[in-house]
């Protein structure tokens, strides 16, 4: 391999290592931020003169596992820059799942709770609520944020299968600091030369 196709395959290795990093750390963050939004309201309406009763759902209230695998994403980030080989591809499998789980976990809330969740969830936020009120509405999950989760889970799993196919050829994070085996005999052959002329009385360095 000649020097201009060694360099142009390294800028194409950190282009993509790059790629899966950003990937990554967008679908983690967002499906975070997306987890903290109102996807779902449930009202208890009362007897005049009273005031029907509200309660917001977010997502992470809905379901938590997209947040805990988002955590998992996020850690990843740190775990793609410190692994190499086949431990990175292992990571990018990992990676790859959490993306599917929130992807699948997504599909699943769009329906958002039912009548039972929807009671117990009022009665630990609203104890006034009898634990039969038929009074009880469920409003629809908001579209927007199922739906922007799920294109997260395909980000992360994106960047889960790119590691997966390609990170063992990337450089680790400390990788222009290593020398290569080749480069650690020279120098250990230059500084028993060294020594030896020392030990022979000349001057090492004319």
């Amino acid at each position: 391999m000649t020097s201009s196709s060694a360099g142009v395959a390294r800028a194409r290795a950190r282009a993509e290592f790059a790629l899966a990093l950003l990937l990554d750390l967008l679908g983690a963050a967002l499906t975070l931020i997306f987890a903290t939004r109102t996807w779902q309201t449930i009202t208890v309406s009362r007897e005049a003169p009273l005031h029907p009763l509200s309660l917001d759902l977010t997502g992470r209230k809905i379901d938590s596992l997209p947040t805990a695998l988002a955590l998992v994403a996020l850690a990843g980030v740190v775990a793609l820059l410190a692994t190499r080989g086949v431990w990175r591809r292992i990571v990018g499998v990992l990676l790859a799942l959490a993306g599917v789980g929130i992807v699948a976990s997504a599909i699943v809330d769009r329906d958002g709770v039912g009548t039972t969740r929807a009671q117990d969830l009022l009665q630990a936020a609203l104890p006034s609520v009898g634990p039969a009120n038929d009074s009880i509405g469920i409003g629809p999950v908001s579209s927007v944020w199922w739906v922007l989760t799920l294109m997260c889970g395909v980000l992360i799993a994106v960047a889960g299968a790119l590691v997966a196919w390609r990170g063992h050829r990337w450089a680790g994070m400390s990788a222009k600091y290593d020398r290569s085996a080749s480069e650690n005999q020279d120098v250990a052959k230059r500084d028993a030369s060294l020594w030896s002329a020392l030990d022979r009385g000349d001057d090492p360095t004319d």
